[in-house]
Formats: structure tokens, C-alpha cells, sequence
């Protein structure tokens, strides 16, 4: 999804399947919105008592995420960490399902949909004291769309007025980001675009203060300095980083000191972490999970979130012989037992009978054609393709080195050896995975989607539109002209159930062809200490922290 091709989130969070996003925001119409209710919260039922300041929780990531400039942030692990540290116009709330106002206090909407006016909050500052205005807002902006920058996410903002005239440097500025004065911004765009409320609220369009970003240069990242509700502390390389309460946060300092993110690839050497009192969460792993969902304590520590989140087979449609045939796409998905697949995780995922997770607009079961497992439906679709006595050969399935995730596709190779079909497991580290995803050097992939904002356009415009072939997210290679045109038509049109109906048709059309062979759709389920209070994961991964407390 972008019109700088823009790399999915594909990171080392592939192996916990973990997920996303639970907020359907709608479209814009013309409309104003105030600030949200003051951020302190009660605490979790049961609980003895509430919010206490100060203490430390100690959480995880899978690897050291390298960089949080909000400019190029990609990854799983860096989405994880990034939103306690960044903000924009708008945030997520800590259980995904609210888009609220952050420094914009409210907005307002012209009525055909275009104009888009934002009122910042006096008083909310940088994490260098100073405080924002609406011209660090336009420099942020615009250093997302700069080419020099290279954002995988500056196709967020091409629809801005003037976008492409700054990209392609015939003009110094993008015309259609206009400060009207500190606290006021206003930003016009070339068509209505539905998600776009959904969008401002991505990490990647966080303010940044331009003296700092000039400060540090290629070390911004590094060193980054935002508006979140914690600050940049102590970044041990590849053992783990430390954020620290931002006193001056517009909407209260933290109730923590501070948070550790400790980088723990292995998912058991979590839990002996866990265990041995030096991590507050982890994610349960399979193997794991009779254990904490019967003990008596942490069984009431479990955290979930059905996520907005769909894995997949990746087929690259350039290649012979899946690419090329339809049938033979169909036969994998008939051939393929999710049940077994739900079951080896404990029942923590639901079969994906499309791109689209339920919850987000324009889902429809029925409008969906299933797949069930149907061994006699693969094989004659497996004739149908000229391909009776099997696919000639051995054909690689290149995905994320994590162990859980390896154990699920030889759950899949099983599968395709019963109709005659041969693959090979093939982890790869994320450098020449992303590689081969965005070059075609591939056949087949397993992937995940988790859309990078609460709306079914975060899927269906990054994986299936033809602006995004290769780096710009569709890495299937897909080319459909009335899907393209239904996506355009549905990004640009406010009325939902016009969407809707335009997703579905879609939806149809993706069925048949299958560019991508959908598995599951994950439910996420990480412990926590008993200390641990008011914690919510996300099922975006994005864990807020800023209203958690402990009670020691």
C-alpha cells in the first residue's frame, strides 16, 4: 500500500503469529471531534488497589529492533516498543479498538471529505521540553514523503495535494499541508480517503522536532527524540532497551518509571525468564500452555486479543507452474488441514477464508468462498490443472527462522505430499526473505498481514492492488483491473456500505484466484506476572504501557 513502495510487517514477529488490529474507524464525513477522556483508568477487576507510581515491568521483544524513527519503522519488534515512545495526531488506545485524539485535540472534516483541519493541543511537548506546533507536524510529513528518506510508509500521505510535485521535485513543499498558524494545521487531499483518520494514527506518521532529526542524522533513529508518554533511555545493543516516564507528557506522566524491553528470540527462554522473576509477559507458547491457562495464578494473567491479523501462502504469480495456474492454487487450499493446524495451538487461531479478518468492514462469511479440507476436490482440481500424478519436482517455501512456525508448515508439507506435491522448508533471516519477497525470487512464501491501520483498505490496497507490485506490498505479483478499480472506488468513497459491497466483490474475485492461499487469522494470548496490573495486549502489537502500573 504506497505510492513508495512500502515493506509490510513482516519482522521477527512472525514466529509468536501475533496480530493486530481491532478498530474499524469509518469513513469521514464531515464532522468534529474533541480530545478523549483523561487517560487514568481503574483498575482490572479483582484488583486490591489501584494505580501506584513508580517500578519497572520488564517486557519483550524477539531481536534488537535498531531504529525508532518513526520514518522507517517496518518491524514487528519495532512496532512493539515504538508507540510508547512516538505520537501524531492520533494514537490507538492500549486495547486497539479506539482511534483517539493525541496532540490534535479535535478536527474537523469539510463536507465533501477532502479538507481535513486539525486544532494541536497547547501545551504538548517534545521530549526535549519543547513544545509542538503545526509546522514540526508539516516537516514530519513531508520527511515521510521525501524520496531521500526512503519510508516504506510514505505512501500513507500520496494522496495529500502536492505529494507527488515534492516527490518528484518540482516543488519544495507539498502544497496541500498548510500550518494556518502554531496550533493549527490543515491538510487537503486529491480525493476523499476513508481511512485516513485510521492512517494518522500509524506510529509512522509520529512528530518528530526537526533540530533533533538534523541533531543526530543517519543515528536519529538511534537517538530518537517524539511526544509519546515515554522517552529514549539506556539501549543496551542486542541485549535490551529501557524508556523512561516522559514527566511532561500531555496526558500525565506514565504511572512506571520506566519500561524494559529485553530482546528474547526464543520463546521457552521467555519463560524460564518469566519464571525466574526477569521478565514481567511472555507469550505462551504451545508447548506452555496447558500449564498457565490450569495454574491458579496465572490463568487469571492471561491476556488475549483477537487480532486483525491474516498468515498466508504467497504465490509468486510470475513462476510456473503456481503462478500461472488457478487450479492448481485451489487444489493447495483444499488440500491443506487447518483443523490440525487450529488444534496444534490450542484452539488460538480461526481459519481464514480470506484475506479479510471478521470485525473489519465489508467481512461477510457468506460472501466468501470457502476452501474446507477436501482431499478428493484437490485431487480432481489437481487433474484439472494437467497434474493427475503430481507437480514434477521440489518447490521451496521460503518464511521467518522461528521454530513454532516451522513446526506449522510441516503440518502443511504433510498435507501437499497426500495430492503430490513436494516443498521444502526454507527458513530465512529477514534481510533476504524481505529480499526475495520484493525482487520475485521466490515461488512460494508463507507471509502475515496485520494492517498498519484499523481499516479492510490496509489489506486490500497493499496485497492485491497493481501500484504496490513487489516492494509496494504485493508480493503475489497480482494484477486485476476491476480489482483495482473497486479498491480506488472503495478508498474514496464515505458511504460504509457502499464500501462493503465493493470489498466483497473483491473478496469474490480473490476467491477464485487465490494470488494468496489464506490460513489463519491468530488469537494472542501472552502471560503476565501478578504484579503486572492494567496491562492490555494489543492486537495490533502495539503494547501500550502508559497505564499500566505494578503493585510493588
Amino acid at each position: 500500500m504506497k505510492s513508495m513502495k512500502h515493506v509490510t510487517k513482516l519482522a521477527l514477529c512472525l514466529v509468536l503469529l501475533a496480530s493486530l488490529l481491532i478498530a474499524c474507524v469509518p469513513a469521514p464525513a464531515a464532522s468534529t471531534e474533541s480530545a478523549p477522556a483523561d487517560d487514568s483508568m481503574t483498575a482490572e477487576s479483582g484488583e486490591a488497589e489501584g494505580p501506584r507510581m513508580g517500578g519497572v515491568v520488564a517486557g519483550f521483544v524477539s531481536s534488537d529492533p535498531k531504529s525508532f524513527d518513526p520514518a522507517a519503522i517496518a518491524g514487528w519488534d519495532q512496532g512493539v516498543i515504538a508507540p510508547n515512545l512516538l505520537e501524531g495526531l492520533f494514537r490507538l488506545s492500549p486495547d486497539g479498538r479506539e482511534i483517539e485524539p493525541a496532540i490534535a485535540e479535535s478536527f474537523e472534516v469539510s463536507e465533501d471529505g477532502k479538507t481535513w483541519t486539525f486544532n494541536l493541543r497547547a501545551g504538548a511537548k517534545f521530549h526535549n521540553g519543547r513544545e509542538i506546533t503545526a509546522d514540526d507536524f508539516k516537516y514530519s510529513f513531508e520527511r515521510v514523503l521525501n524520496p531521500e528518506t526512503r519510508s516504506p510508509k510514505a505512501w500513507m500521505l500520496s494522496i495529500i495535494v502536492g505529494a507527488e510535485a515534492f516527490q518528484d521535485g518540482s516543488a519544495d513543499e507539498v502544497s496541500g499541508i498548510r500550518v494556518v498558524d502554531a496550533g493549527t494545521l490543515e491538510i487537503e487531499l486529491a480525493e476523499p480517503l476513508a481511512p485516513f483518520k485510521a492512517m494518522l494514527a500509524s506510529i509512522n506518521l509520529a512528530v518528530v522536532p526537526q533540530e533533533e532529526v538534523e541533531k543526530w542524522g543517519e543515528d536519529f533513529g538511534q537517538n530518537v527524540v517524539a511526544a509519546g508518554p515515554f522517552s529514549l533511555g539506556e539501549w543496551n545493543l542486542n541485549q535490551d532497551v529501557t524508556l523512561n516516564a516522559f514527566e511532561e507528557y500531555w496526558n500525565g506522566r506514565p504511572y512506571l518509571d520506566a519500561v524494559m524491553f529485553r530482546f528474547i528470540g526464543d520463546e521457552n527462554t521467555r519463560i524460564v525468564e518469566l519464571d525466574a522473576g526477569r521478565l514481567d509477559m511472555a507469550w505462551v507458547p504451545p508447548a506452555h500452555w496447558d500449564r498457565f491457562s490450569t495454574d491458579p495464578v496465572y490463568k487469571e494473567k492471561l491476556g488475549w486479543a483477537e487480532t486483525f491479523h491474516t498468515d498466508f501462502i504467497a504465490v509468486n504469480l510470475d513462476n510456473e507452474p503456481f503462478g500461472t495456474n488457478p487450479k492448481l492454487r485451489q487444489a493447495v487450499r483444499y488440500a491443506l488441514d487447518l483443523d490440525a493446524i487450529i488444534a496444534s495451538l490450542q484452539g488460538r487461531a480461526n481459519v481464514a477464508q480470506g484475506l479479510l479478518p471478521p470485525g473489519l468492514l465489508g467481512y461477510d462469511e457468506a460472501a466468501v468462498l470457502n476452501y474446507p479440507t477436501n482431499l478428493d476436490a484437490a485431487k480432481a482440481l489437481m487433474a484439472e490443472a494437467g497434474f493427475a500424478d503430481g507437480v514434477p519436482g521440489t518447490f521451496d517455501v521460503i518464511l521467518p527462522p522461528w521454530g513454532n512456525l516451522i513446526k506449522l508448515l510441516e503440518i502443511y508439507q504433510a498435507n501437499l505430499k497426500e495430492i503430490g506435491i513436494n516443498i521444502e522448508i526454507k527458513p530465512t533471516e529477514f534481510g533476504p526473505y524481505m529480499e526475495a519477497l520484493e525482487s520475485g525470487s521466490y515461488d512460494l512464501a508463507w507471509m502475515y498481514r496485520v494492517t498498519d491501520y484499523a481499516d479492510p483498505d490496509g489489506f486490500y490496497f497493499p496485497l492485491m492492488h497493481s501500484d504496490n507490485l513487489g516492494g509496494g506490498g504485493n508480493y503475489a505479483r497480482y494484477e486485476n483491473a476491476d480489482v483495482d478499480a473497486n479498491i480506488a472506488t472503495a478508498r474514496a468513497t464515505i458511504d460504509d456500505a457502499e464500501r462493503a459491497r465493493l470489498y466483497q466483490e473483491v473478496d469474490a474475485q480473490f476467491a477464485e484466484d487465490l494470488p494468496y492461499i489464506p490460513l489463519t487469522h491468530n488469537i494472542y494470548v501472552d502471560v503476565s506476572t501478578p504484579r503486572v496490573q492494567n496491562y492490555v495486549p494489543s492486537p495490533m502489537d502495539t503494547h501500550m504501557f502508559h497505564r499500566v502500573w505494578v503493585t510493588e
